[in-house]
């Protein structure tokens, strides 16, 4: 029997990469007097854990320099790179051995595993700054539709992505308010990403005619329409900035400047600046899916029931009946230098899903073990 207790700190930089550091310890039971078996036990399911939770892509592990665990190798196959583990001590005890180890992983972004659960984004409708520009062809009302085709898009397209909810209603806060307030909304519809949008420019080129161009008056000559969407991706759970890209496109706008149009229409929506429109919105949903390929699904516990857990999770991210879980808690805090951590406290006992509802599952302890210290929006995750 292992019992693991596992702390992770998470330091960003200001390169933007994100470096982490695991350590864990360890325990096994020591059989027949054989306390390097036990030893080699617990060292290798503290490394183990570690490395599956971290979502590393480990090929094999360092040879400690201490002369403990040299030339003791381990081979695991998951999704990212392990720069070195070290063992930190072990000690004896009566009938059990305890060994704490220390890893640092990397996490590789192109070996993932393609069967991890969607990940949910809550959207909202998209801000216009550029308002002025959207009154000509009457498109101060299309960021509710532009919205209703980002859905559409990762419908469509996406692997690893879904939105699960659109807010009827814009939201962009300041750069001040944007992580606490992205937290908010994140735990409020339950989803592990919030996706915010601001259109930046939707201009109309001016079509001023040259003297050969009124001399070729049967030829009808259309304006360029310029779109610029900004948007935003953050981590629901520690209000991380994921993704803030400006998207840029142009296509000829068919449309007389003084015709308004349905936002919402066919004729819009099959004309070319639809068409681009779409476009864009698909590369975003390309980019979105690259960039959290590989980051862990978490699920928010929302209700507990005796020895069961109600989670946000359910089978349109792919969750079946059956599929094992980790239970956890994140607490973030700052070092006395004012560097962010995140750490994480793995609950010992794995649990399994007993009923799969579409946007909610039933989970029950594997073992039977009373989940102690667990309470709603602390996290589930298959790794």
């Amino acid at each position: 029997m292992y019992k693991l207790i596992l702390f992770c700190c998470v330091s960003i930089l200001s390169c933007g990469v994100q470096s982490a550091w695991f350590e864990s310890t360890g325990q096994a039971v020591i059989h027949n007097d054989n306390k390097t078996l036990a030893k080699q036990q617990a060292t290798h399911e503290a490394i183990r854990q570690a490395l599956l939770f971290a979502g590393a892509s480990v090929r094999s592990v360092q040879e400690m320099t201490d002369g403990l665990l040299q030339n003791d190798r381990l081979e695991i196959r998951a999704s990212g790179e392990v720069a070195s583990v070290e063992l930190i001590s072990e000690h004896y005890f009566d009938d059990y051995v305890e060994v704490a180890i220390r890893a640092d992983i990397f996490p590789q972004r192109d070996q993932c595993s393609a069967s991890d659960y969607k990940k949910s984004i809550v959207t909202s409708k998209l801000h216009i700054s550029a308002f002025r520009q959207a009154a000509i062809g009457g498109l101060n009302n299309v960021s509710g539709p532009i919205s209703e085709r980002i859905k559409s898009s990762f419908d469509t397209f996406s692997q690893r992505a879904l939105i699960s909810k659109i807010e009827p209603y814009t939201f962009f806060p300041q750069a001040h308010e944007l992580k606490t307030q992205s937290m908010l909304l994140s735990a409020e519809s339950n989803a592990q990403y919030v996706l915010i949008g601001d259109i930046i420019e939707i201009s109309l080129d001016s079509n001023e005619q040259t003297y050969l161009d009124v001399a070729r008056f049967w030829e009808k000559k259309h304006p360029e329409r310029n779109l610029a969407i900004r948007f935003v991706l953050i981590d629901g759970t520690k209000g991380d900035i994921l993704l803030d890209k400006i998207y840029r496109t142009s296509s000829v706008w068919e449309f007389d400047s003084h015709q308004t149009l349905e936002t919402n229409s066919k004729t819009l929506w099959q004309s070319p600046f639809g068409k681009v429109t779409e476009e864009l919105l698909r590369e975003l949903t390309a980019d979105i899916d690259n960039l959290i390929a590989c980051n862990p699904t978490y699920g928010r516990i929302i209700a507990i029931h005796n020895n069961s857990l109600s989670v946000n999770l359910g089978t349109k991210q792919g969750v079946q009946k059956g599929d094992e879980l980790s239970v956890f808690q994140m607490r973030q805090f700052f070092s006395p230098s004012g560097m962010p951590h995140i750490q994480y406290s793995i609950h010992p006992s794995k649990v399994t899903v007993a009923e799969a509802f579409y946007d909610s599952s039933l989970l029950r302890v594997s073992d039977g073990t009373p989940l102690a210290n667990i309470q709603p929006n602390d996290f589930v995750v298959r790794r």
